[in-house]
C-alpha cells in the first residue's frame, strides 16, 4: 500500500469546507498556545500552569477515539493504539495533578503511579507509528536511525549531568529520563519515515511529529530538573507539553474531517522511488558520532569515568547502527541488481519471441 493511495487521496483534496474548519481550529489552537506561553513568561503561578495543562489534555483522548471511528481501514489499527495511548496519558496527568493538589501544590517526585501510565502511553505510541509506516518505509532502517539519535542524546545527557553520575544523582531521578528517550525514539521514527519515503507522509503523521517535538522538549526540561533533584518548577515543561497536546488534537481532526492528504517534505523533482533524505541521514549519523566521541574526550579530560564510558558506548552503538544500515543498503542494491538482470533477461526473451512471431507472420503473408 502506498501513502498516496488513490482510495484516500482525491477526497482529501476535494474538501474545501473541511479545510476551512481545520484552519479555524488551527488558528484557535495557536491563540490558546500563545496565550499560555505569554502567561507563563509573565510569571503565572505553577498551580495555574498545571491546571491549564490538565484542561488542554482532557479533550485529547475524546478526539482521538472519535478519529478511530472515522479512520479509513488502513489507519484503524495505528489510530486505535494512539487512542489508548492518549487515554493513558490523560489518566497519568490526572493522577499526577491529584497528587500535586494533595501535596499542597508541590510537584511530586518521580517515580510514581503516573509514570507507569506515561511509559505505557509512550510504548503504545511507538507501536502506532511503526504500524502506520511499515507499509511504505523500512522499519528496520528507521529503528537504526532512532538508535543513532538516542545514543547521541544519552551521551550528551551524561555530559550535562557530569559528576552526578558518580553518586550524586539518584536512581529515582534518573527514571524520569525514560520520557525524553522514548519521545526521541518516536520523533526519530517519524523523521526517518519522512526522509525515507519518496511519496510523502500523511498529514496526520506530520502533525503527530510536530506534537512530538513539543513533548520531547517538555520531557527534556522536566527530566533535566528532576535529575538535578529540583522538582520546584514545571511551568515551561507544561507549555511544551501543551503544544504536543494541541498538535495531537489537530492530527486527529484531519482524520475526522477526511483531509488526511499526503505531504511531501522533499523536492518535487528527483529520481523516482528514491528517498529524498539519504544525504540528511548520512550527515545526521556523522554528527551524532562526532557528539559521542566529543563526550568521550570530554569525560577523559575531566576525568569522569562514567561520562567517558557513556560517550564510548554511544559511539560503538552508532558504529554498529551505521554498519547494519550499510549492510542493508548493500543487500538492497544487490536485490535491485538481480531484479534488473531478471527484467533484462525477460526483455531479451520477449524480443526473441516477438522476432520469431514477426518472421512467422512474414512467411504466412508470403505463402498467402
Amino acid at each position: 500500500m502506498s501513502v498516496a493511495e488513490p482510495s484516500w487521496l482525491p477526497p482529501a483534496l476535494a474538501r474545501p469546507r473541511e479545510e476551512r474548519r481545520f484552519r479555524l481550529l488551527a488558528a484557535v489552537s495557536l491563540v490558546v498556545f500563545v496565550a499560555f506561553l505569554a502567561a507563563t513568561a509573565a510569571g503565572a503561578p505553577r498551580e495555574t500552569s498545571s491546571l491549564v495543562f490538565s484542561i488542554l489534555v482532557l479533550p485529547v483522548p475524546v478526539v482521538v477515539w472519535w478519529a478511530y471511528r472515522r479512520a479509513p481501514a488502513d489507519l484503524r489499527r495505528p489510530v486505535l493504539y494512539c487512542a489508548w495511548a492518549s487515554t493513558l496519558w490523560l489518566a497519568g496527568s490526572l493522577v499526577w495533578y491529584g497528587v500535586f493538589l494533595a501535596n499542597g501544590s508541590e510537584i511530586p517526585a518521580s517515580p510514581g503511579i503516573w509514570d507507569g501510565c506515561f511509559v505505557a502511553a509512550r510504548l503504545l505510541l511507538i507501536v502506532a507509528v511503526v504500524v502506520a509506516m511499515r507499509s511504505f518505509v523500512s522499519v528496520r532502517l528507521a529503528t537504526l536511525d532512532a538508535v543513532v539519535i538516542v545514543a547521541a542524546g544519552v551521551a550528551l545527557g551524561a555530559a550535562f549531568v557530569g559528576h552526578g553520575l558518580d553518586g550524586e544523582v539518584s536512581a529515582a531521578s534518573l527514571f524520569t529520563l525514560n520520557r525524553p528517550i522514548l519521545s526521541v525514539v518516536t520523533l526519530m521514527l517519524i523523521a526517518s519515515a519522512a526522509l525515507s519515503s519518496w511519496e510523502g507522509l500523511r498529514r496526520s503523521v506530520v502533525l503527530l511529529g510536530l506534537g512530538e517535538i513539543g513533548l520531547t522538549a517538555g520531557s527534556l526540561v522536566y527530566s533535566y530538573y528532576a535529575v538535578q533533584g529540583d522538582y520546584v518548577d514545571d511551568r515551561w515543561a507544561n507549555v511544551a507539553w501543551s503544544a504536543g497536546a494541541l498538535f495531537s488534537i489537530l492530527a486527529a481532526c484531519v482524520v475526522i474531517l477526511g483531509i488526511d492528504r499526503p505531504i511531501r517534505l522533499g523536492p518535487e523533482k528527483r529520481l523516482p522511488d528514491h528517498p529524498a533524505g539519504a544525504g540528511a541521514v548520512v550527515l545526521l549519523t556523522v554528527g551524532a558520532l562526532a557528539v559521542t566521541l566529543g563526550v568521550a574526550v570530554y569525560g577523559q579530560i575531566a576525568k569522569v569515568g562514567s561520562v567517558t564510558l557513556s560517550g564510548t558506548l554511544g559511539a560503538v552503538a552508532i558504529g554498529l547502527a551505521m554498519a547494519l544500515r550499510a549492510r542493508s543498503a548493500i543487500l538492497s542494491a544487490e536485490k535491485s541488481s538481480e531484479s534488473i538482470d531478471r527484467a533484462l533477461a525477460l526483455s531479451e526473451r520477449a524480443r526473441d519471441e516477438l522476432s520469431q512471431a514477426v518472421s512467422a507472420l512474414q512467411y504466412a503473408n508470403a505463402v498467402h
